[in-house]
């Protein structure tokens, strides 16, 4: 009984003055005990909580959620660890907290409910969209200058300014492969960053071919002519008149540029099309290439993080995420007569 005693009297302490929200739920979601600051972001006191479920505090649709997700680990006994996740609290503030639940056994070893520790991480989260805003700008500034850079040296090595010794040449070469790579990394960190982007940026109209495709085709117009590769419209390219479409102009170049990237790779002395569908309530629209098709086994994770064989493997992940943003969705088909067809939609 001693042993008992103090037991709970540690833990009578430890939800009095830890700054964490730590909470031990029944099986029915009710409260058991809390610690203060659960009371604070729930405007009301630790000893209101008691016998209270989520429901008492929360919309119900937000305390369902709530709800089934405290079910789901009872049920399976799988614990979440360190899940980052946005709440709206009673107060109508929004926070961000770091999510830790795991079934409540009792000393027989029988699930009695559930604990949750939560940590909020609020600061941290803007600290770190801060910085990535930054690292985007800059990515984002540096990109159009060392294009421009490595483009003037590959003219420099086919002779457009005169001939240069051989030496020089091999030099050129070295340099505009170290180019190429550098503009590589910085197209994916400016990728990453804008994914990890909290809030979904303004949105605004843009001609389709203008504002996104014609100056992305131009940032790879000496790999373009590096590889032969033809622009096709086999698929019915984007039409010659405005297409206006609603988006966010650097998320919707950033999946183009990945597009094209990609089939600038893999379509070497063959065709690129942009198709273009107007929908009833969207536009559908896709970037095809001539390439070889990706393997059957692979196509149902193409979209996942690291998926690539080379670099950081982010950039289909990336694409479609943004795309998802935008209330859309990203598919891979392959066409009739078997090459990739990437395939993405954008609500009007």
């Amino acid at each position: 009984m001693e042993n008992t005693k103090i037991r709970s009297d540690l833990i009578k302490e430890l939800l009095h003055c830890t700054p964490d929200v730590i909470y031990f739920k029944d099986l029915n979601g009710k409260y058991v005990a809390v610690s203060d600051p659960v009371a604070i972001h729930l405007n009301s006191t630790a000893s209101n909580l008691i016998g209270k479920s989520d429901f008492d505090f929360f919309p119900r649709e937000q305390a369902e959620a709530m709800f089934l997700e405290d079910k789901k680990i009872i049920e399976t006994g799988e614990a979440v660890k360190d899940q980052i996740e946005k709440k709206t609290c009673p107060n109508g503030a929004e926070i961000w907290l770091s999510v830790t639940k795991s079934p409540w056994k009792d000393s027989s070893g029988e699930t009695v409910g559930i604990i949750g520790v939560c940590r909020e991480v609020t600061e941290r989260i803007e600290r770190e969209k801060h910085i990535l805003d930054m690292l985007s700008i800059a990515t984002h500034d540096m990109r159009g200058p060392l294009s421009s850079i490595g483009s003037m040296i590959k003219l420099l090595i086919r002779g457009a300014f005169g001939s240069i010794d051989e030496s020089v040449k091999v030099t050129l070469t070295d340099i505009s492969g170290r180019i190429i790579r550098l503009e590589k990394l910085l197209g994916e960190y400016l990728c990453k960053s804008s994914m990890m982007n909290v809030k979904m940026p303004e949105k605004e109209y843009l001609d389709l071919r203008q504002d996104i495709i014609d100056p992305i085709l131009e940032e790879f117009l000496s790999e373009i002519e590096e590889n032969r590769i033809r622009i096709d419209n086999r698929l019915g390219a984007i039409p010659g008149n405005k297409v206006t479409i609603k988006a966010n102009a650097r998320w919707i170049k950033i999946v183009y540029r990945n597009l094209i990237r990609n089939a600038i790779k893999y379509a070497s002395s063959g065709q690129i099309a942009f198709g273009f569908e107007d929908k009833e309530d969207h536009y559908r629209l896709n970037v095809y290439n001539s390439g070889p098709p990706v393997p059957e086994e692979r196509r149902t994770n193409i979209f996942e993080k690291f998926e690539s064989t080379d670099s950081t493997g982010l950039g289909l992940s990336i694409c479609r995420n943004l795309i998802q943003k935008h209330g859309g969705n990203m598919w891979y088909e392959s066409t009739w007569d078997n090459h990739p067809n990437f395939i993405f939609t954008i609500p009007k």
